[in-house]
């Protein structure tokens, strides 16, 4: 069944990265300086390293890949949460694009590295969202009652 939940929009937040930052590290950064409990993300710009990954339902492991050379972030999205220690949790996807169009797309794993500059949109909500363990999957999914 599906379980959702309405909520309204507390603030919109707009960072702007520097060369050499991680993207991942930096929403963390910034949702946590803010003190963002829940909320949706946008993020364009370039990285001159790409790390993306892939769940593998088998192993129960993320599978990690990197694209090492500058690249056009063509969309990123995703969401931030808490977990019941409080810690930010970020759940992001990215497509990068090279030179000549090819695409490369999964998701967001910290070494992701800006190149020029990222420009982050966070739409924070009212809401406290949380993550819980799902024992069926490994993974820290929305716990939504």
């Amino acid at each position: 069944m599906v379980r959702s939940i309405e909520t309204r929009l507390k603030s919109v937040i707009i960072s702007r990265m520097n060369p050499g930052d991680d993207i991942l590290k930096t929403i963390e950064r910034v949702a946590q300086e803010h003190n963002v409990r829940s909320g949706q993300i946008t993020l364009i710009g370039a990285v001159s390293r790409a790390k993306l990954g892939y769940f593998d339902r088998e192993s129960g492991k993320y599978k990690e890949f990197s694209i090492d050379r500058d690249l056009e972030v063509v969309s990123g999205m995703g969401n931030i949460s808490r977990l019941e220690d409080d810690s930010v949790v970020v759940h992001a996807h990215l497509v990068v694009s090279n030179d000549e169009g090819r695409c490369w797309g999964g998701h967001l794993m910290g070494g992701c590295e800006v190149s020029v500059t990222i420009e982050l949109v966070i739409i924070e909500t009212a809401s406290n969202l949380r993550r819980a363990r799902d024992e069926a999957t490994g993974l820290n999914l929305l716990d939504i009652k």
